[in-house]
């Protein structure tokens, strides 16, 4: 199973319900809306794929496809800009 945590060089910072990211490497920038920061805020700590959209679930009022399809899009999306990496 696929687990994924933080990318710990990131600088971030939390504005109002958003959470606004740089890295200082490449000098990309990435902002997340409200949701995207709760994800966010999940991969603190290294956790996999199905427990993420778990928590999700009891969180949000969304269908279970719906909320792992965009969940994945969003993971997609963080590892092509080295927001975060899988853990082996």
């Amino acid at each position: 199973m696929e687990k994924f945590i933080q990318n710990k060089a990131i600088v971030q910072s939390k504005m109002g319900e958003e959470v606004v990211m740089l890295d200082l490497d490449s000098g990309f920038y990435f902002g997340l809306n409200a949701v995207a920061s709760v994800i966010w805020g999940m991969l603190a700590n290294e956790i996999g794929f199905e427990a993420l959209i778990d928590q999700l679930m009891t969180q949000f009022d969304v269908e279970r496809f719906l909320c792992e399809a965009d969940t994945k899009e969003l993971l997609d999306q963080l590892l092509e800009k080295n927001i975060i990496r899988k853990v082996a």
